[in-house]
């Protein structure tokens, strides 16, 4: 098991959108939440969008706020996703779990191990937490989550579909 889980947004949003936020206490035991994360949580939950009270999910575990001349590096990344990457660096080992084409580039860049809402699905149908992935990646396409079909066939042949 990775030495931290650190969450960015989406996976958040989106797990909790499918009925599946608590897989990750499931699969990892307590996830780490940069307070940026939490405050977009807390905005976007503001503008209406359905999003969990992670103050009520008790393996969530909210990190402070780190300031690092990384934060002005990376000027294309949100305050969260740069907040997920920086608590990874500074936490060697850790699972990054981020959506964002850009920040998992950055990720990957930087060698960081590297998750997200995909990866976390195809882990839970490998250890029997669900039945299938297919429903699932098709309930996120309803919900606006963007997977190019040979991204998809990859996922679906992960999960052993």
């Amino acid at each position: 098991m990775p030495r931290m889980v650190i969450i960015n947004t989406s996976p958040i949003q989106y797990l909790h959108q499918l009925g599946l936020i608590n897989i990750l206490n499931s699969l990892y035991g307590k996830v780490h939440l940069p307070e940026e994360v939490s405050e977009e949580i807390e905005q976007g939950k503001l503008e209406g969008i359905n999003l969990p009270d992670i103050n009520s999910l008790e393996f969530i575990n909210i990190l402070p706020k780190q300031e690092s001349a990384f934060n002005r590096l990376v000027r294309d990344l949100d305050k969260g996703e740069t907040a997920v990457i920086l608590n990874s660096l500074v936490n060697p080992g850790s699972l990054v779990v981020i959506d964002d084409f850009l920040a998992r580039k950055v990720s990957m860049e930087l060698n960081l191990n590297l998750t997200g809402t995909a990866g976390i699905l195809i882990a839970a149908k490998l250890k029997g937490l669900i039945d299938s992935v297919g429903p699932y990646l098709d309930r996120l396409n309803q919900l606006g989550f963007y997977l190019a079909p040979v991204h998809r066939l990859h996922i679906l042949r992960k999960a052993e579909e």
